[in-house]
């Protein structure tokens, strides 16, 4: 199951409730920044980080935009080979997924494919194609 939302579909923060608060799960290649992508929207700036053995968890509040009031949880997970059949179990009842892409890395940009393709099979997940 897809949904695509451009130019002519609105925009997806747009049908966000404004006094909820949105679970969301990040995902990607192990070194592929999606630590430093969750500290930087947490404290606006960057810090240093270490691998993620399990998860990082922060909720953040939207402050610009349509996103402004809105809370979000996200769960940042590990990205090493050994923890990505762990990623099922992140997803399930989740409001989004951000999948992390180091596109610098064009070496590994097909194992991140791959993975992105597997977690989109997974029957318990809808995929929004922005």
């Amino acid at each position: 199951m897809g949904t695509t939302m451009g130019k002519n579909g609105g925009h997806f923060l747009d049908a966000l409730p404004s006094q909820a608060t949105l679970h969301v799960v990040m995902l990607g290649l192990d070194s592929a920044g999606k630590t430093t992508a969750l500290y930087r929207l947490k404290f606006d700036q960057y810090l240093n980080t270490v691998p993620t053995i399990g998860f990082n968890c922060e909720k953040i509040q939207g402050t610009a935009g349509r996103a402004k009031g809105i809370h979000f949880l996200i769960w940042d997970v590990g990205g090493q080979e050994k923890l990505r059949p762990l990623w099922r179990s992140y997803t399930r009842c989740t409001d989004g997924i951000l999948f992390v892409v180091d596109s610098v890395d064009v070496e590994r940009m097909e194992e991140a494919k791959m993975e992105l393709l597997r977690m989109a099979k997974c029957p318990d997940n809808q995929v929004l194609y922005i």
